[in-house]
């Protein structure tokens, strides 16, 4: 059985206000905003306190990734999800650009997208790393295997890509 302090550990997140107990009204508010489903919104970033009714531009319910973050360069929005599927949308509009898939990498992803010389970097949970030509129409430059698992989003810094595997940390750049 657990203690209040591992419970809390896990489940502390919810205490909006840090009281040291998750009330109903935090509780609520948790379940009510996770209920719609996943899908994109657009604000405006200003004003302050709740809102919600004036400053909600635009939401867009589609089945969109649960867990990788979206990624903004060179003006277009790209999304990963599982499956392999990848979007390109004109983050003003919304407007889809292209959708398909990476074949040779049709699983989960967990990692978000990075990008830098003008490429997109996609990695898999099991380690698949595909490089896409970063475009609105983009496509599919090459795809690698690291044969092994990947959880955490690659980091660029200076030339080079990182990415940590389940027991590896390599290191991707041009020669000099």
């Amino acid at each position: 059985m657990k203690t209040n302090a591992e419970a809390y550990d896990h489940f502390g997140w919810l205490d909006s206000n840090n009281d040291g107990s998750i009330e109903r009204a935090e509780f609520d508010f948790v379940r009510n905003s996770t209920a719609s489903g996943h899908g994109l919104t657009v604000v405006r970033l200003v004003g302050s306190g709740d809102l919600t009714a004036s400053n909600v531009v635009r939401r867009v319910k589609k089945s969109y990734p649960s867990i990788p973050s979206p990624l903004i360069y060179r003006g277009v929005m790209y999304l990963m999800k599982e499956g392999g599927i990848v979007t390109s949308l004109d983050p003003a509009s919304g407007e889809v650009l292209k959708q398909g898939r990476t074949p040779d990498a049709l699983e989960e992803y967990y990692a978000s997208p990075v990008a830098a010389d003008g490429k997109i970097f996609l990695v898999s949970a099991s380690g698949k790393v595909t490089v896409l030509k970063a475009d609105a129409q983009w496509e599919i430059l090459k795809m690698n295997d690291l044969d092994e698992e990947v959880w955490a989003t690659p980091a660029i810094a200076g030339s080079n890509l990182y990415i940590r595997t389940r027991n590896t940390l390599y290191s991707f750049g041009t020669k000099p």
